[in-house]
């Protein structure tokens, strides 16, 4: 059996909690104005949560990445690409149909397929194209992984940086794009790649104080630089909330490196354990949560006072979405559709 990680339960839980609570801030930063209050507390929380995706992928690039690259393709393929694919299809329905009765929206079975080919059944559905799209690259990355020394595995990160965290800022704030292309230093590679190199060289404990030093600059700069570019264009700007800027980068390198070294003290928690196991059911179903409980019961971030409301909002979601999942996975032939 596996060696099983108990920081890596306990990182993947609270992950999917911050994902939900990104979703209820989102109610709020892209309703209301800049200038409300009720905006900048958003701002100020959501501007703290944007390593939770990117720890997903290096958690998986942890995982998967690091053992030896001796299975067949195939078989690594088809064991991992039906953990994706087929929730994906699935729950591309469940939100075609969503859309349908609940937006007034009418497809025919060409723009149905059109829509679920090119990524825009739902907003977030977006993560299991990437996840697919890594697991296809994953069988060759391990023999890169393998065969690869510490400092060629420093480049490769090095260039991921230049390319995909740095470069951005030069079309943004200069007016111009660079001609560069290097499409094995894409985004998401490159958190996948982190994971693998955090898993096998971890950064020492006594750099921590450093990291947590970079992650609150990297805060800072997440949310001034939102409410600079947001109040210029009158309207929310998430250029400093992707989750590649060097602000997001900062904050996930010191939540990824310090649930490392926590190993040891997180103990063995079923709970924690059942958590984790639900958490792509969770990240694919908390959305219709959100909205019925609006729609029916009224349970928003803005059903009275914010401070308030966010939290309650927030937990109740996450909890009714874990025990759907929950379930859902106990059920005969759907444990596929929700692994």
């Amino acid at each position: 059996m596996a060696q099983r990680f108990e920081y890596m339960d306990w990182l993947r839980v609270l992950a999917i909690f911050t994902v939900v609570g990104i979703h209820v801030l989102s109610k709020i930063i892209n309703a209301e104005p800049p200038e409300a209050w009720e905006w900048q507390l958003a701002n100020a929380i959501d501007s703290a949560t944007r390593w939770c995706v990117p720890v997903f992928f290096m958690l998986s690039g942890a995982l998967l990445l690091t053992k030896k690259p001796d299975e067949p393709v195939w078989s690594f393929l088809r064991k991992r690409l039906a953990k994706a694919f087929i929730p994906l299809v699935f729950w591309s329905g469940i939100y075609l149909l969503y859309r349908i009765l609940e937006q007034g929206r009418s497809y025919t079975a060409g723009e149905a397929i059109t829509l679920f080919l090119t990524d825009d059944v739902y907003f977030h559905l977006w993560f299991l194209y990437t996840i697919i799209g890594l697991y296809l690259m994953a069988p060759f990355l391990r023999i890169l992984v393998d065969r690869m020394t510490q400092k060629t595995f420093l480049y490769f990160l090095g260039f991921w940086f230049l390319f995909s965290v740095l470069m951005p800022f030069i079309n943004r704030f200069l007016g111009f794009d660079v001609a560069f292309k290097a499409g094995m230093f894409e985004p998401y590679i490159g958190y996948f790649m982190l994971g693998a190199y955090l898993f096998l060289y971890p950064i020492p404990k006594k750099y921590l104080p450093h990291l947590a030093a970079a992650a609150f600059l990297g805060y800072i700069g997440t949310y001034i630089g939102t409410e600079g570019l947001s109040d210029y264009k009158g309207e929310l700007d998430e250029f400093f909330y992707e989750h590649y800027r060097p602000n997001s980068l900062a904050i996930t390198l010191f939540v990824f490196t310090l649930f490392q070294h926590l190993e040891g003290r997180l103990k063995a928690n079923k709970l924690i354990t059942r958590i984790s196991a639900a958490t792509l059911g969770i990240y694919v179903i908390h959305p219709l949560i959100q909205y019925y409980l609006d729609k029916y019961l009224s349970i928003s971030p803005t059903m009275f006072h914010p401070a308030l409301a966010i939290p309650i909002t927030w937990i109740i979601i996450f909890i009714l979405s874990y025990a759907i999942i929950r379930v859902l996975q106990k059920l005969p032939g759907v444990k596929h559709l929700v692994p």
